[in-house]
């Protein structure tokens, strides 16, 4: 798996995980609850990683979504 994004808002990282989900997109998500409990810009950010193979679709969606990798 790859990084394909650092995300610090949870309602952003919800929106990047549905997104992927309806998309049959394989990815992990590290630190997801950690900015919660220290909320500490770019120390904890939640860490969103895709497979090497859906890095190219995983892109696209977070292009469409206007959200910058």
């Amino acid at each position: 798996m790859i990084e394909l994004t650092r995300i610090s808002d949870p309602v952003l990282l919800q929106v990047i995980s549905d997104a992927l989900t309806s998309r049959g997109i394989d990815f992990h998500i590290n630190n997801a609850g950690m900015n919660a409990l220290m909320p500490l810009p770019t120390v904890m950010d939640a860490c969103v990683l895709v497979a090497e193979d859906d890095k190219l679709a995983a892109e696209q969606i977070m292009h469409d979504l206007e959200i910058d990798t």
